[in-house]
């Protein structure tokens, strides 16, 4: 029974990953492109922080990679911001749930703008002040993507 009830969280866990996947991928108009919040780190960073011995930072890796292979940026880069973020959040885990939500949102503003920075150290042609913008919306959106996986874990019991 206990099994059953593990994959069936898993799966949960999986499929808003790959629905947050989607979300990157939908193409916008092109005055809203640089808005687009980095969905798939929110949802990571939402079911490390509820659930960090399911989502790890090898998860987080292979979501990157994916990203990247679906994106088709560099090979890695967004690999290594993304373990990098999920490590720091698996990391202070309890602290991070410990704060409100408005709090969270001030964080989630801080790494992503740290995975924007990455890419700008990484390829340089990228920087501009337009970075600035999906952590901003990210941070916007936390909330919302908060409340909404937290009402899917609670409603799917995923634990």
């Amino acid at each position: 029974m206990t099994s059953t009830k593990s994959a069936n969280g898993m799966g949960i866990i999986i499929i808003t990953v790959m629905i947050a996947m989607i979300l990157m991928m939908l193409p916008l108009p092109e005055q809203f492109r640089l808005f687009r919040p980095e969905f798939v780190l929110m949802v990571l960073m939402y079911w490390v922080m509820a659930l960090p011995r399911r989502v790890s930072v090898g998860f987080a890796w292979v979501v990157g990679v994916l990203m990247d292979v679906m994106m088709g940026g560099a090979l890695g880069v967004t690999a290594f911001s993304y373990a990098l973020v999920i490590f720091m959040t698996a990391r202070f885990h309890l602290q991070l749930r410990q704060y409100p939500v408005w709090q969270q949102a001030l964080i989630i503003l801080s790494l992503v703008l740290l995975i924007h920075i990455i890419a700008v150290i990484v390829s340089p042609q990228l920087a501009s002040w337009y970075m600035w913008l999906p952590a901003v919306t990210s941070m916007i959106l936390w909330p919302i993507n908060y409340a909404l996986l937290r009402n899917i874990r609670r409603s799917f019991h995923v634990s």
